[in-house]
């Protein structure tokens, strides 16, 4: 399911090929909010050492790596997005472009799932279970082996010294860790897991009852317009305090105040899934839908005060992001 977020996706023809260049849950500042946050949270820790001995820079950086391979064409195994994003610049030397399309050589088909068509990498990044539902659980449409909380877990198990498990073919910690300081991020935007499902007339329907009709998808809100904007994008575009960079004292001190999610760590991405399911719900309140269009489109209305709800929960998400990507690492790597 493609994620056309709220950068503008630019896409070129490379060797006869279409290749799109790199889209960003929350947007870069957004991630490297999460980064740096998490740097901020493990500075003098073991964690901290063992994060920049592995990835050779901070968390920050490593937060967009996973979105800068996007740019990577899945037939050629190119990478072709050089110049187009400020923010992957970094990545963009023969080196790590080499890393970047070995990553996507190796994680391109290895993964189906019905109804979706989209390359196998693409679809770390994201779940799309239905509002109606109260925790995520694997049964449901829109979950699959190869979704974002399927990715968070197999990330962590890498950096914990295992195998990369099936389907992920992660080749080192360090691609591990990237993933991880962009993954987790993912799993805590609202549209990044719950989604809105609608018949043809813009009814809300349940995808889990009955048999389930790949039409009434609606990709995560790329489908979702607002004039010519997409939901999603709306919702992955930060600005304000949460886009500050560095983060104020008082993000941090709300960062250090959030608890640490019970159980094992084999566990955390479900729970942060069934979390941040809960808060999308908020997402779809009010909002209205048009009749499908004939591509596949509904045009919504949003209900007032939307903006400032959004702003809020993307504000509480963020903070929540980096503070369990600095908490995951310490578990790894404890003082």
């Amino acid at each position: 399911m493609p994620r056309i977020l709220c950068i503008v996706t630019i896409t070129m023809v490379i060797a006869g090929n279409l290749a799109v260049v790199p889209a960003f849950a929350w947007g870069p500042k957004g991630h490297m909010t999460v980064g740096t946050i998490a740097d901020q949270l493990i500075a003098g820790t073991n964690a901290a050492r063992e994060a920049r001995r592995i990835l050779g820079s901070n968390l920050r950086t490593a937060s967009v790596w996973a979105d800068c391979a996007k740019g990577v064409n899945p037939t050629t195994f190119k990478y072709g997005g050089e110049g187009q994003f400020p923010e992957c610049a970094i990545y963009e030397n023969p080196a790590s472009e080499r890393q970047m399309e070995a990553f996507v050589r190796r994680n391109v088909g290895n993964c189906t799932a019905p109804h979706n068509t989209e390359v196998c990498h693409k679809q770390y990044h994201y779940t799309d279970v239905a509002i109606q539902r109260n925790v995520y659980m694997k049964s449901q449409v829109g979950t699959t082996n190869q979704d974002i909380v399927s990715a968070v877990s197999a990330a962590i198990l890498v950096l914990q010294g295992n195998n990369s498990p099936a389907p992920f073919n992660l080749a080192s910690k360090k691609e591990a860790l990237r993933l991880l300081a962009h993954y987790v991020g993912d799993i805590h935007q609202p549209l990044h897991v719950g989604a809105v499902y609608l018949d043809a007339t813009g009814h809300v329907v349940d995808p889990d009852q009955g048999v389930f009709n790949p039409q009434t998808e609606t990709h995560g809100g790329n489908d979702l317009f607002i004039g010519t904007k997409k939901l999603h994008g709306e919702w992955d575009s930060v600005a304000g305090p949460i886009a500050a960079d560095p983060p104020s004292a008082s993000v941090l001190n709300q960062a250090r105040s959030i608890p640490i999610t019970a159980g094992s760590t084999s566990v955390w991405s479900t729970a942060w899934a069934t979390e941040t399911l809960s808060v999308s719900k908020s997402a779809f309140q009010g909002v209205t839908y048009s009749n499908e269009d004939s591509h596949d489109h509904y045009r919504i209305q949003l209900p007032q005060s939307y903006n400032t709800m959004k702003a809020s929960i993307q504000f509480d998400q963020i903070v929540k992001a980096g503070a369990r990507l600095a908490q995951i690492l310490k578990q790894i790597w404890p003082d």
